[in-house]
């Protein structure tokens, strides 16, 4: 496979990955608000742009709307939905060879029809619903992925971007709920219950351990739980097995940095206990699996996408 086609398909699915969770989590907060304080959901929309990289567009105080504005249709935030739909569409159409017309068309469609929505024109009517809605499509456009493409060494490279971006997003709103944050209120029950919300498992948690809503058992169903698809184990899980099947023909010498950088980040999360992770070293620990994701996504450009042409000969 050429490395150009190689990495705009890995970050076509990055993208993607980062428009769902973005589309996620405006749309529980704006359900959530009327449930909350002014306090607590002030401290809530400052862990959703912290967790979205958004704090120097999302203005100074907590306003709704605003914040809504800046996560979702501002277009010179590199990080709002609209943007992360748009980077995903420039990197599908200059592989649009690679992908069936199916996955062009529903993603093309998806980004049209929100490029021209403003915040105004969703905000009096019930705002979240636009954001429900992208969900499904982008549900729909993930499955179309699933069931029209081959998956050969295309299909694994996707896996791998989309993994990559979500160890790193879900990490990074772990920490934000279990690292003390100076000036933002300590999460509250129902903090906890929007934190399942966000990652898609209140469900799947209640259905583990039933509806006791604890730090400690979120912590261990969204970090090392093997099954549920939006846990860091999962991803990690996910990113290894990919790895093994991009560029099966690159010299052993290329593969052997990736593979013991994945190696490592596995066993971070395979030999990790909750009761250690409880007694004060989960933020260290959310920050090297981030910094690790890092490492790989970094070892994966050098390998296999930027090498020279005198690597090969």
């Amino acid at each position: 496979m050429l490395s150009r086609v190689a990495d705009s398909l890995y970050w076509m699915a990055r993208y993607i990955e980062r428009a769902e969770h973005t589309a996620r989590l405006v749309a529980v907060k704006l359900e959530s608000m009327v449930e909350q304080t002014r306090e607590d959901a002030d401290a809530s929309w400052h862990r959703v742009v912290e967790a979205l990289s958004a704090e120097e567009f999302a203005g100074k105080g907590h306003d709704a709307y605003v914040i809504t504005q800046a996560l979702a249709f501002n277009r010179f935030n590199s990080s709002s939905l609209l943007s992360s739909l748009r980077f995903a569409r420039d990197n599908a159409r200059q592989v649009r060879e690679q992908l069936s017309t199916e996955v062009w068309e529903h993603l093309n469609k998806l980004y049209l029809r929100l490029q021209p929505v403003t915040t105004e024109a969703v905000w009096g009517h019930h705002p979240a619903r636009i954001f429900r809605e992208a969900l499904e499509d982008l549900h729909t456009l993930e499955g179309v992925i699933y069931s029209t493409l081959s998956h050969n060494e295309g299909w694994h490279f996707i896996q791998l971007g989309r993994h990559i971006e979500r160890a790193q997003l879900v990490s990074r709103l772990l920490d934000l709920y279990y690292r003390q944050v100076p000036g933002v209120t300590t999460p509250k029950y129902f903090d906890w219950l929007v934190l399942l919300k966000f990652c898609t498992a209140f469900e799947p948690y209640c259905k583990a351990y039933t509806a006791q809503i604890k730090p400690e058992t979120i912590a261990e169903f969204l970090v090392f739980d093997a099954e549920f698809p939006h846990s860091v184990r999962f991803s990690i899980d996910s990113i290894c097995d990919a790895l093994n099947r991009v560029a099966p023909a690159a010299p052993p010498a290329r593969r052997a940095n990736v593979e013991r950088l994945a190696g490592k980040l596995k066993a971070t999360v395979d030999f990790g206990q909750i009761e250690e992770l409880m007694s004060g070293a989960i933020v260290p620990f959310l920050a090297d699996v981030t910094r690790q994701c890092e490492q790989i996504h970094e070892a994966v450009h050098l390998s296999y996408i930027a090498y020279g042409a005198e690597t090969v000969l």
